[in-house]
């Protein structure tokens, strides 16, 4: 059972998504406002959250931005804007989905599951913590606890990010393209949009700070470029 907050002022969209949820067994927190969002997140630790940008009292963008700056809780943005533009601005803003209105319920709730999986760790990656070096920095990895620690300080990720991450450090030194990266880390299908990528990358790099973590390969895709902390030990 997952506890699924939802802001959205159409209450027939609102009820529709409750409902399905609810008979699905998870309890569902319902805001019709941006109004107490941020009071709930902190007092009630959503698992999810669905985000309409359209709301009568602040954008969604300028709300996610906020709860960002509290908690790492998934995002997924169910709006009626459908340009890449927003799009784009969404996963810059630190979402991990984007459905488009009209949706299908059943997707969306699919959608949801996919993104819980990813948060709860149900993926392949080694279960242990790894440290890397790269130009005299140095990461810490740790995939049973999901973080991340540059330099003796946690990185603040958000669930997308931190799958990148893991998929690409697991296969360090190898080039990842962006369909793997899509299909892997995102869960999206083949026709999904593989600017996605580039937009997580780039926020993942910017919280990486000044070393190249992640290198692009042109025309392919990305690789992870930290060196294992034992292998420098032993040159």
């Amino acid at each position: 059972m997952a506890r699924v907050l939802i802001v959205e002022d159409n209450q027939l969209i609102r009820d529709a998504v409750s409902q399905y949820f609810q008979i699905d067994g998870d309890e569902v927190l319902e805001f019709p406002h941006a109004k107490g969002v941020l009071d709930a997140i902190e007092v009630q630790s959503p698992d999810v959250i669905i985000l309409d940008i359209m709301l009568p009292d602040e954008n969604g963008f300028v709300l996610a931005k906020r709860i960002r700056r509290r908690s790492n809780v998934p995002i997924i943005f169910l709006t009626a804007k459908e340009s890449e533009s927003d799009r784009i601005t969404g996963f810059e803003l630190g979402a991990d989905d984007y459905v488009v209105k009209p949706f299908s319920t059943k997707e969306l709730v699919l959608r949801t599951r996919a993104l819980l999986k990813r948060v709860s760790g149900d993926s392949d990656q080694e279960e242990r913590e790894t440290e890397w070096e790269l130009d005299g920095e140095r990461l810490v990895i740790d995939t049973r606890r999901h973080r991340a620690i540059l330099n003796g300080e946690e990185l603040t990720l958000t669930v997308s990010e931190w799958k990148i991450l893991a998929y690409l450090s697991h296969r360090y030194q190898e080039v990842c393209s962006r369909r793997q990266i899509l299909g892997e880390c995102l869960d999206y299908l083949h026709e999904g949009p593989e600017r996605t990528v580039d937009t997580h990358i780039a926020n993942l790099r910017s919280k990486l700070g000044a070393g190249e973590w992640v290198e692009t390969v042109r025309g392919y895709g990305y690789r992870f470029c930290g060196v294992k902390a034992q292998e420098v030990q032993q040159q």
